[in-house]
């Protein structure tokens, strides 16, 4: 009988340091059993967790002071809706890590006398954290809002544009691909006639290059997933382990269409102060106050106002900043807003504003909204504006704070910033997280897990480790528990749960996706794999993702297949359409079949001349495809975004179904396996000693007599190490 030893670490109760765990009293009879499943064949989309059954603890002293009051509504105590922080030991050695739920409180007496806990695993207390949060929600990604005007748009097509945050480099973080919102594109390099159908030509015929083309308000941008991964670490504190399946080459160029609403981008024009380099003409001290030397919790650099501790416990700080705005124009009206750029949120503006004036907005004791202990802030101003406007800045930043002891203001301290340009334009900016498409956090994490078939979880370092279920599975070592096994009964049953397995993307509302599905009566890129079985049920993974079947462009004259391949949201009337969000591999064509670009503006009137713009003919730029790269004739793309066996949209090539699609590269070894019929659940119960529990893992190969298995689920009671297995047969 092992010894088992909880600990649980108190919450945080007006204090901001972290508490040491406390060393729980358990109820000596009670046996705590804990179930362990990593993915179960009755449920294969599930990414599970180590939980244990609701089991007691006592009404202690020690359990008292953890669980304070919450029995109590009128009491602000412990917060049942918040996770603990807990371990596992046996006999003092480590078990698990996870999190304590409190679920319910017996009363006797009025008085506590017994605690409902239930334990989960770690990878429980991330899906707590992002809740209902939506993708908008990632204010890291900001760090790669950009200015949309001609020449960017055209850069990030025909190269891709790297942004540095944090001193790391995010190569292709912003791409502009050839995927259409309101038209589709046609490519005729013999007939160049000013007709209708060549307002949408992107081909580089001499007679007509100049009015015809790809223009900038034709497409929007994408970034890596890579970086969406990325952008949620920031957000919640966490860790994906770095060479899993998050940093595989199946990721490498996997991008997410920044699509939220039908047709072309609109919003405001903005320029952020951050971009714009200002120059301190105060004096010398007042200066150097504002970049940290006097106080070096403040800084001042580049537009970004920073600071770590907003006011100490004998003084309240305050902030105030007075933005002095000259514009070229006195019609345009503008606002100025000041803004915290780790929360992306607005802390202060001045709206409906004319010609040249001073406005003082800011933050902090001056402006009465008092700042948390130890807050942290980094503002950055900005100017808005509907029409482009051309201004330059100055931004004085006072600093005071309150003395609570004396109940006066001590001290004071202003800095006048300038900016070095006095040509400042507002222009179309491109904040990411006001162009995402609306999707839950969970629901895109849960999209990429069903899509990739993975699986997650916790490790010693805290660290989420996520790989594919097969190599999750061939990563484990071999017990033979043969010795521990009570082996006068076991029971053994079927594991085919489903007659048969339907693998979609969501319902398409792109044009050829349409055309595909009412052509062939499934989906674009849909496997149904059906089992020899006489079943009812019928197990069906839809993923939350658009599924656009993308066009490589043909020569409308000749006919020869031209190097672009491109993309049109349309709906079946040729309308703008939004569908659900777009995953796409992004493939970069280099010196391949010329395209027009022009810096211009897209007539109403297709058959009308395009104003005059600079044109620029591009034998470079980003594609859309289901696949990771080009492929051949004979070889497949390594990696494609289709659960079934599609014709290659590039090569035209249909290999047969070995195209290494979804279902083939993530799914077959595991549904092919169940669907075996040689494949049974074998139920076994064992008494395993100390030395076993504390090393075996889910992925690990289990032998019972000559026969392996792979472990379904386990449960075992932690004291008395008696263990219930459900094992998978290795079919010979």
């Amino acid at each position: 009988m092992q010894k088992l030893i909880l600990y649980i670490q108190p919450q945080l109760t007006n204090t901001t340091t972290t508490q040491d765990f406390v060393r729980v009293d358990l109820m000596e009879e009670e046996l705590i059993s804990l179930t362990q499943v990593i993915q179960d064949v009755s449920d294969i989309d599930k990414v599970f967790t180590d939980y244990s059954r609701t089991f007691n603890l006592p009404a202690s002293k020690t359990n008292n002071k953890i669980f304070k009051h919450w029995y109590n509504p009128d009491i602000q105590g412990f917060d049942a809706n918040v996770f603990c922080e807990s371990r596992i030991e046996l006999n003092h050695l480590h078990f698990r890590f996870g999190k304590i739920q409190l679920n319910e409180v017996v009363m006797k007496h009025n008085e506590p006398s017994m605690y409902k806990v239930t334990f989960f695993g770690n990878t429980v207390s991330f899906k707590d954290k992002i809740n209902d949060d939506q993708l908008s929600d990632l204010v890291w990604l900001n760090n790669f809002n950009h200015d949309a005007d001609a020449t960017y748009v055209k850069d990030a097509l025909e190269n891709g544009k790297d942004f540095t945050v944090d001193s790391v480099s995010y190569t292709d973080a912003i791409i502009y691909p050839l995927i259409a919102h309101s038209q589709s594109y046609i490519y005729d390099n013999q007939n160049g006639s000013a007709n209708l159908s060549n307002g949408l030509n992107i081909s580089t015929n001499t007679s007509h290059h100049q009015q015809r083309g790809v223009l900038p308000e034709d497409l929007k941008p994408a970034i890596p997933v890579k970086n969406i991964i990325k952008a949620i670490e920031e957000q919640y504190n966490i860790t994906f382990k770095t060479s899993e399946f998050l940093d595989s080459a199946a990721m490498t160029n996997l991008y997410f269409w920044l699509h939220r609403a039908k047709g072309r981008i609109t919003g405001d024009l903005l320029t952020e102060l951050t971009n714009t380099t200002f120059n301190c003409t105060s004096s010398t001290s007042n200066c150097n106050h504002f970049n940290g030397v006097l106080y070096p919790s403040v800084q001042f650099s580049n537009g970004d106002y920073i600071f770590t501790q907003a006011f100490t416990n004998t003084y309240e700080e305050g902030f105030k900043f007075t933005a002095t705005i000259t514009p070229a124009s006195s019609t345009i009206p503008y606002s100025i807003e000041i803004v915290d750029s780790l929360t992306d949120t607005i802390v202060a503006s001045a709206n409906n504003l004319l010609g040249a004036q001073s406005h003082s907005i800011g933050y902090g004791k001056l402006q009465t909204n008092t700042l948390a202990l130890n807050e942290s802030k980094r503002l950055f101003a900005r100017v808005r504006s509907v029409d482009p406007l051309t201004f330059s800045a100055t931004v004085s930043i006072e600093h005071s704070y309150f003395d609570t002891t004396l109940g006066r203001y001590d001290y004071g301290l202003t800095a006048n910033y300038t900016s070095s340009s006095s040509s400042i334009v507002t222009s179309a900016t491109i904040i990411i997280t006001e162009q995402i498409p609306e999707i839950k956090i969970k629901d895109f994490l849960n999209g990429l897990f069903r899509a990739f078939n993975l699986t997650a979880y916790v490790d010693f370092n805290n660290q989420i480790v996520v790989r594919t279920l097969d190599s999750y599975y061939s990563g484990g070592d071999t017990f033979d528990i043969t010795p521990f096994v009570k082996t006068d009964e076991h029971t053994v049953s079927e594991a085919l749960p489903f007659s048969n397995v339907d693998l979609e993307y969501s319902e398409p509302k792109s044009i050829l996706a349409q055309t595909f599905r009412s052509m062939n009566n499934r989906r674009y890129g849909e496997l149904n794999y059906i089992g020899d079985a006489t079943k009812k049920s019928e197990y069906k993974i839809t993923l939350p993702f658009e599924h656009m079947l993308f066009e490589r462009l043909q020569d409308k004259t000749s006919g020869a297949l031209t190097t672009a391949q491109v993309g049109s949201f349309l709906d079946d009337n040729l309308e703008p359409s939004i569908g659900q969000p777009l995953l796409f591999y992004a493939i970069y064509q280099q010196n391949q079949d010329d395209i027009n670009f022009l810096e211009s503006t897209r007539p109403e009137t297709y058959a009308a001349l395009c104003p005059t713009g600079t044109n620029s003919t591009l034998n470079d730029y980003w594609i859309p495809s289901a696949c990771n790269e080009l492929g051949t004739s004979s070889t497949p793309p390594t990696y494609n975004l289709n659960f079934g066996s599609e014709i290659n949209t590039y090569t035209l090539t249909d290999y047969g179904g070995n195209n290494n699609s979804l279902f083939q590269t993530y799914y077959t070894n595991y549904i092919t396996r169940v669907f075996n019929k040689k494949t049974r659940i074998f139920k076994f119960s064992a008494v395993l000693p100390l030395k076993v529990l504390l090393t075996l893992t889910l992925d690990d190969l289990i032998v019972v007599g000559t026969r392996a298995y792979t472990i379904n689920k386990m449960s075992t009671k932690l004291q008395s190490g008696e263990t219930n297995f459900e094992l998978l047969n290795e079919p010979t």
